[in-house]
């Protein structure tokens, strides 16, 4: 096997030292690069809010499920990928680890060309099916449109993403993500704000920065870690892969996409209580993005951890790195809620500075806000139970949390309580899936598959 450089390739070993250190040192980088990821699309809404106006910021925000409910069941696909890098790195099975890179990158470029198509042409029947105003509708199609186009770009950076994740490097995304991002703002302001072309504009410069992203990501993979690769001989579909893939992926790809579906029907009630509503709504989801940002990093970076120590053999370090992740985790998101809870106006006005814009986005805040804690809860131990293999339980939660808890509730309470009746059912979803995985987790069954005894502490507590 190739030897490939060591330089820049911020790979951490998860199975060695001391569990809390060592998925902070995984997951300082992954969180920065999720920060400048979420930046892409944030910039745009800054961008248009501000240099076009808040009916730009609702088109932005009126497309965005629409694009997340074509690409989330491909995407979750490629999220099963990180889980088998991870056991297949830690595990030091090199050929297997070529065949998986070369897998879901074939895969998704196969994928990613028939969402294009789709996503073109029925653009204008989604817009419509989600009740989109008439005054925004023709720029949201148009940011639609101009997405689907390079959404090819969005995958393999996923794809690429979870690969280099896998291998225990984290770093790596996050260096080639600040080059694309600061690309991307440059983009934003040239395109928006100089030649004024609208939110059309802001797509074209995601496009641009996202394939930057892909660039770098396929240059990484083949000159900056032992055992990875990724060239013409493995460029291919390995059935015995593709299997495992969709075995661990669609479960994923099934919760991603429902999900999406979901927020689809809460998106439509939520776009009848009109333009100020949906600006608001949007503006709070970018800032949300990053605030809750923190509890899914740690609970990605669990998943990696639990899934390279799982395949090396240290399963009794599981039980310390997921007590103190979950410590730390909590103490964030609860100091978060409060920030965002007494001063979530100050990042709104970021957006805009239409005060009955804020106003609206601050309800929201202060509806959800207080339940943050149980969004970090969940992911720590939905993390756990995917990096044993186990992606089909928090798939369940997920889906039964989102259909027989928020879209419920948003139907009923928003013919009581208006859009903020909508807002409590985000809250009560997030209760009802914290409670459910943590159940899960602590009776242990997670842990319990090919004739393996339950990690310490993790059986069920009986009475004495």
């Amino acid at each position: 096997m190739k030897t490939k450089s060591r330089f820049f390739s911020g790979s951490v070993v998860l199975t060695e030292g001391s569990p809390l250190a060592k998925i902070l040192a995984f997951s300082v980088p992954l969180l920065l690069g999720n920060i400048l990821q979420q930046l892409y699309n944030t910039v745009d809404s800054i961008v248009v809010g501000n240099f076009v106006g808040s009916g730009a910021l609702a088109a932005v925000g009126a497309s965005g499920p629409i694009i997340n409910l074509m690409i989330s069941f491909f995407l979750g696909l490629s999220a099963g990928t990180s889980v088998l890098v991870s056991q297949a790195y830690g595990g030091k099975r090199w050929k297997e680890l070529s065949r998986v890179t070369g897998t879901v990158t074939a895969l998704m470029v196969l994928i990613a060309a028939a969402v294009t198509a789709a996503g073109l042409l029925l653009t204008p029947a989604l817009l419509r099916l989600l009740q989109t105003p008439a005054e925004i509708f023709d720029a949201a199609a148009a940011y639609m449109r101009i997405t689907f186009g390079g959404i090819v770009f969005l995958m393999l950076y996923n794809v690429f993403t979870g690969i280099l994740q896998g291998a225990g490097d984290s770093f790596t995304p996050f260096l080639f993500l600040l080059i694309s991002c600061l690309l991307n703002i440059l983009l934003d302001l040239v395109f928006v704000a100089v030649l004024q072309w609208g939110v059309a504009g802001a797509a074209w410069a995601t496009l641009i920065a996202q394939a930057v992203s892909v660039a770098f990501g396929f240059y990484r993979i083949n000159h900056g870690h032992a055992g990875l690769s990724l060239n013409r001989a493995n460029f291919r579909i390995d059935r015995p892969v593709l299997v495992k893939i969709l075995r661990l992926g669609l479960p994923i790809g099934f919760q991603n996409a429902l999900s999406s579906i979901g927020n689809l029907i809460v998106q439509a009630l939520l776009n009848g209580f009109g333009p100020v509503v949906i600006a608001a709504n949007t503006a709070v989801i970018k800032v949300d993005s990053f605030c809750t940002m923190p509890m899914s990093t740690f609970g990605t970076a669990v998943t990696v951890f639990v899934a390279q120590n799982l395949e090396a053999g240290g399963r009794s370090r599981i039980k310390a790195g997921v007590r103190s992740t979950l410590a730390v985790s909590c103490t964030l998101s609860a100091a978060i809620s409060a920030f965002l809870f007494f001063f979530g106006s100050w990042p709104l006005r970021l957006f805009t500075g239409e005060e009955a814009v804020v106003a609206a986005g601050m309800d929201k805040f202060r509806i959800v806000a207080p339940f943050y804690i149980m969004m970090a809860l969940f992911n720590i131990y939905s993390g756990v139970v995917r990096g044993c293999g186990k992606t089909f339980v928090p798939m369940l939660v997920s889906i039964l949390s989102m259909f027989f808890g928020r879209v419920p509730t948003a139907w009923l309470l928003s013919s009581i309580l208006g859009a903020n009746g909508i807002h409590w059912s985000l809250s009560v979803c997030w209760t009802l899936e914290a409670l459910a995985m943590g159940i899960y987790y602590y009776l242990g069954r997670w842990n319990r598959e090919n004739g393996k005894p339950p990690l310490p502490g993790a059986e069920p507590r009986h009475s004495p």
